[in-house]
């Protein structure tokens, strides 16, 4: 019997010997003066191209196209609000939620009744060939 336990302890120990020197070697490349440097340059371009996106998201929105979108926009919104489209998509949505919520409690309950209630037990066969 302690044969046995013996590989599982030796995976055991190799599992976390194996996770505190990966641990050891990402802690080392992330204090590294390179790594440092990497995400220096990493976070000031990343800066960078957030104010250009920024500039070009003011110039377009400064636009006439860009207002004249805005308002059709607005006015569809309206529109949509005002009829009963968004009251029948909702219904539909909440539908169809429902009815997949009861097919798939009928699919685990088949599931459920399938299963036997002790696991099937090896045939002899297997157990002296171990």
């Amino acid at each position: 019997m302690s044969e046995e336990k013996k590989p599982t302890g030796d995976v055991l120990d190799e599992l976390k010997l194996f996770g505190q020197q990966l641990g050891t070697a990402v802690k080392s490349l992330w204090d590294s003066d390179e790594s440092r440097n990497l995400r220096k340059e990493i976070s000031e371009g990343l800066g960078e191209a957030v104010r250009e996106m920024d500039k070009a998201v003011k110039t377009v929105q400064d636009s006439d196209a860009a207002k004249e979108f805005s308002q059709q926009v607005r006015g569809t919104v309206d529109k949509a609000r005002e009829s009963d489209v968004t009251d029948k998509i909702h219904q539909g949505l909440v539908a169809g939620l429902r009815d997949l919520n009861t097919e798939l409690s009928k699919l685990l309950s088949s599931w459920e009744t399938k299963q036997p209630a002790e696991p099937p037990t090896p045939p002899p066969d297997a157990e002296t060939k171990e």
